[in-house]
């Protein structure tokens, strides 16, 4: 610890009693304790600006003073120091006037992300248990009653209906560790209020179902889009059980293929559920195959023949509807439609053309909305 190489010599009582105050107590200890050593209010901020704790428990502090005392440092006596675990800013430790006992600001700071960064490996081996109990009802390898027994482990009422949430944007993995932490949790040792983690490109969360739904997914979407462009969150419907959250996450999964931002399933598409579940073939590349002629075309002129062939079957091949949504004349659509029949080499009316096409288009989508298949529950 840097703050400590470099101690005054009547620093021998003070610190040892912040490090034993952070050991048996906690973070809320350790500002009891730095309050009565420095003889100053003393705060500590999450970064949205929510009080973690403060000493005296009467103080008050306004948020927006201590981002300006940050950014001005010694201005109006409060010194603030950012507390950073593995050179990622985790919280703010805010001090007034600690006269000549400012050099226990900069160890508690320490101190701090040294308990924050012990709270946290517990933390991720609760989320390592939740993800694999996950994946194993995911993948059915539980029966009944296990699945039951595991759910309950890791915090899920499995009498209670839930909905699954994925969150998924263009990044990587490493970078989808970064979604922000509850450190409230973390402070009081609970496990997260939901459960959440990662799978491949996806963050995974399983949620109560209650009012709060909309606003916890347009959440996990605001943090998925700070991560990379093309963000979208899933949102299945509420389900109870271990089968009820396999449904429900092959329901979110569905609904991701709908678009950007917050998305809820519409009706069950079976072609659809049948390319995401199947990760045995690869579908994409079989569909790239059968509609290759369309994206060769598309590629070398600029066209939008594939998009054609998905809105006309998008909407019952309904010419009127399909002309409207492409906003072309339907002269212009009929000409595209014999373009698809005579590149691919098939009529596209037939019930056999219709589902695989269909099945065609739906692979390509996931396709081009999965960077790397997910193959593991684990982070």
């Amino acid at each position: 610890m840097r703050a400590m190489s470099a101690l005054q010599p009547h620093a021998a009582a003070d610190v040892p009693r912040l490090l034993r105050a952070a050991q048996e107590g906690g973070l809320r200890r350790l500002m009891a304790v730095l309050h009565r050593s420095i003889e100053a209010e003393v705060g500590l901020f999450d970064l949205d600006g929510s009080v973690l704790a403060t000493a005296p428990g009467r103080a008050l502090w306004d948020y927006e003073h201590v981002l300006a005392a940050r950014e001005a440092p010694g201005e109006a006596g409060i010194v603030v120091l950012t507390v950073e675990l593995h050179h990622e800013a985790v919280s703010l430790l805010a001090a007034r006037e600690p006269g000549d006992k400012r050099y226990l600001v900069d160890v508690a700071a320490e101190i701090v992300a040294l308990e924050i960064g012990r709270l946290r490996a517990g933390q991720q081996v609760r989320r390592e248990l939740a993800a694999d109990v996950l994946d194993d009802i995911i993948e059915n390898r539980l029966s009944g009653r296990e699945a039951r027994e595991r759910m309950t482990g890791i915090g899920l009422d499995s009498n209670r209906p839930h909905r699954v949430l994925l969150g998924r944007s263009r990044t990587s993995s490493p970078r989808l560790l970064k979604i922000p932490w509850a450190i409230h949790a973390l402070m009081s040792n609970r496990p997260d209020p939901f459960v959440r983690v990662v799978r491949g490109e996806d963050i995974v969360m399983v949620i109560p179902d209650d009012p709060m739904v909309g606003r916890i997914a347009g959440t996990l979407l605001q943090h998925v889009a700070d991560l990379g462009p093309d963000a979208r969150v899933g949102v299945s419907l509420p389900h109870v059980g271990a089968s009820g959250l396999r449904v429900g996450y092959h329901e979110a999964r569905a609904a991701l293929c709908q678009g950007t931002g917050v998305q809820y399933p519409r009706r069950i598409d079976l072609s659809q559920l049948l390319v995401i579940t199947n990760e045995a073939l690869p579908l994409g590349d079989f569909a790239r195959q059968f509609l290759g002629p369309l994206l060769d075309y598309d590629r070398r002129h600029g066209g939008s023949l594939v998009e054609t062939l998905h809105v006309y079957l998008d909407t019952d091949r309904v010419a009127g509807e399909t002309a409207d949504r492409l906003f072309v004349h339907r002269n212009t659509l009929r000409y595209r439609l014999r373009q698809i029949e005579e590149l691919l080499g098939m009529g596209i009316e037939s019930s056999w053309s219709i589902t695989n096409l269909s099945l065609a288009l739906a692979a390509l989508e996931e396709d081009s909305t999965s960077p790397e298949p997910a193959r593991s529950l684990r982070p």
